[in-house]
């Protein structure tokens, strides 16, 4: 199997130093690198990087490059979510998120695993402070109209909580095809194109 080629997007040196550690420790992960804010863009250009790993301090940074080119498997650390920044979040991109509360060798290497096989693993806790950082909430007539049969009820509440495909279709009792398309669905229903976005829009129209 491909090496994985990881880089660093983390402005603490302590935080990025053991980071860097605990990813040399995993399998099949190649060459990891650490970037400063001012060479990220020149780093993405090499095109050789399979997972982008940024802290939510950083996070941000990534707007501006939104339309130049594709991105790595993005993955942002952390717990801690700065209030000032708000509906940013639900438009930066993400494949997932590791909780530095949490971190260790095996944590990162199930986030990193799950991400690269196209799920999207967030802690429900995290979904709630990213919604929190921001203070305008969805009220009565900005709901968007939204009928969910029962099952896209289950599987959002579900989602919410952080479960992946995997783990949805095992919860329902379904094949993890039908938990793909279900998830699929609720996306389309919620007018957003990633999990992050689907969870804080569901919390903000009183979904979940």
């Amino acid at each position: 199997m491909k090496s994985r080629n990881v880089l660093i997007l983390v402005g603490g040196e302590v935080v990025r130093t053991g980071l860097e550690a605990l990813l040399l420790r995993l399998p099949r992960i190649g060459e990891v690198r650490a970037c400063g804010q001012g060479t990220l863009c020149s780093e993405l250009a090499t095109g050789s990087w399979d997972v982008l790993i940024v802290a939510f301090e950083q996070w941000r940074m990534l707007g501006a490059h939104a339309d130049s080119g594709p991105l790595p498997v993005v993955l942002v650390l952390g717990d801690e979510v700065p209030d000032q920044h708000g509906d940013l979040y639900a438009s930066l991109p993400a494949d997932g998120f590791i909780s530095l509360a949490d971190l260790s060798q095996q944590s990162l290497e199930d986030v990193i695993t799950r991400a690269m096989a196209g799920e999207m693993p967030m802690p429900a806790s995290l979904a709630r402070r990213l919604l929190a950082a921001n203070p305008t909430r969805i009220t009565g007539g900005d709901v968007r109209t939204v009928s969910l049969t029962p099952r896209e009820t289950e599987t959002l509440s579900l989602l919410a909580n952080g479960l992946s495909n995997k783990q949805i279709a095992r919860a329902m009792s379904i094949s993890s095809h039908g938990a793909k398309r279900l998830v699929g669905s609720l996306l389309l229903k919620l007018g957003v194109n990633n999990r992050t976005a689907a969870v804080i829009t569901a919390l903000k129209a009183g979904l979940v």
